[in-house]
């Protein structure tokens, strides 16, 4: 397994983390976690190219992601770095940046494709 660095107070273990809390959802390293935008009660969920940067697009309820890395920003919210691979038009999709992670709903698979955790 490759190093890790949880920002959660947690341990890892083989492909699962035993997490005392859920800081960030890419904090499996050797899973593909796939994510979908949830929860937005108007506007777009902004991809920016740091946490809390100037946002460069914008994501709807149900566009599909893959995050790649969870961290904590300066303002305290969870920021995941994520690649749009369904967004609301083909100019975002294929761009990366950081999101909102609290907007994301996940699913990890293992190296085979089987579902390992959801959130």
């Amino acid at each position: 397994m490759k190093p890790a660095v949880l920002l959660s107070l947690g341990l890892c273990v083989g492909l699962g983390t035993i997490g005392l809390s859920n800081v960030a959802r890419a904090d499996i390293y050797d899973a593909t976690v796939i994510c979908t935008v949830r929860g937005l009660q108007q506007g777009q969920l902004a991809l920016r190219p740091e946490p809390n940067g100037q946002p460069f697009a914008g994501l709807d309820n149900g566009n599909v992601v893959r995050a790649y890395s969870g961290s904590i920003g300066a303002d305290g919210k969870i920021w995941e770095y994520v690649r749009v691979l369904d967004g609301p038009n083909n100019q975002v999709t294929g761009r990366e940046g950081y999101v909102n992670g609290n907007y994301l709903s996940c699913r990890w698979y293992d190296q085979n494709g089987n579902l390992i955790r959801e959130d």
